[in-house]
Order: C-alpha cells, then sequence, then structure tokens
C-alpha cells in the first residue's frame, strides 16, 4: 500500500488539466524539480555548482567534526577513504561533476590529511598525485575526485554502446 501523505507526482510534458485529474484521482501531492531523494539532488539538465554545493558541504561539515587531533595522519586518510570517498560514490555515478567543485573538495580533503582542518592549509612536500597511487607504488591508494568522475563518466558512455 502507498502512502499518499508521502508520496508524490512529478510529471514531465502534460497537460495541467491532465497533471490535476491525475492528482485528484491518485490523491498524490503535484512535486516540482529540483528536489532532494536520499541525500542525493534530482533535477533536470545539467548538473551545476549550486544543485551539487549541498553535497559538498555537507561532507565538510563532516571533516570539521572530525576530532582530527586525536587521529593520526594514516587515521585521517583511512576516514576520508572509508567514509567521505563512499558519500560520493552514488553522486559521482550519476552525475558529471563540475570540476572546480571537485577540486574544492579535494582541497579541503589535503588539509584535513595534513592538519586536522579543513581550512588550514600546511606546507606539504608529497604531491597529491603520489598519494592517490596504489600502495605497490608509494601512494596510500586515496581517490582522486576528478579522475573518480572522469571514470564514472567513461562508464556511462559504456554502458550507452
Amino acid at each position: 500500500m502507498v502512502n499518499p501523505n508521502k508520496s508524490t507526482v512529478f510529471a514531465g510534458s502534460i497537460s495541467v488539466s491532465k497533471l490535476n485529474q491525475l492528482i485528484n484521482i491518485i490523491g498524490f501531492n503535484h512535486g516540482t524539480l529540483p528536489f532532494t531523494y536520499l541525500g542525493v539532488p534530482i533535477f533536470k539538465g545539467k548538473p551545476k555548482v549550486i544543485h551539487l554545493q549541498p553535497i559538498v558541504d555537507k561532507i565538510i561539515a563532516k571533516l570539521s567534526t572530525w576530532k582530527a587531533s586525536l587521529l593520526s595522519i594514516a587515521g585521517r586518510v583511512q576516514m576520508v577513504k572509508s567514509v567521505i570517498q563512499s558519500m560520493l560514490t552514488h553522486s559521482i555515478t550519476v552525475y558529471n561533476w563540475p570540476t572546480s567543485l571537485l577540486k574544492d573538495l579535494e582541497k579541503s580533503i589535503k588539509n584535513f590529511i595534513w592538519s586536522g582542518d579543513t581550512s588550514k592549509r600546511k606546507l606539504v612536500t608529497v604531491a597529491w598525485k603520489k598519494l592517490c597511487r596504489p600502495f605497490d607504488q608509494g601512494g596510500l591508494r586515496i581517490r582522486s575526485l576528478i579522475q573518480l568522475n572522469s571514470a564514472s563518466n567513461l562508464k556511462l558512455c559504456w554502458n550507452i554502446y
């Protein structure tokens, strides 16, 4: 059984009169885009910063709440790999994220790993690309968000053909 109080109808290109008839028959509310479903924004068209910024803000807020001073660098790397990157997995595989957003998020992640604070920079002598390498190549196996986004886009293209 479907609860009409928790259900919404989203209609594409049908007339307003037909939409109203449908709503009256099934008893659902009429929804409009954009909206958020399970923490992921649903919208029409190409993803824009305004659509995906709430996800970035949520991740940066999560990074900021962790007591980084109690964690070693290895602990912070593990937190980023297990929690932060898993939060992004679904939305990155669904949307082509703007590169500017991914760069800002990676900057906050780098700051968190090295200094324990998302807004505090620390001088580092190891390039980010090296940290993104596998363990056997001297890296920490952190996923580059920009490369993950590109790989996900290529996977979508592959699935089309």
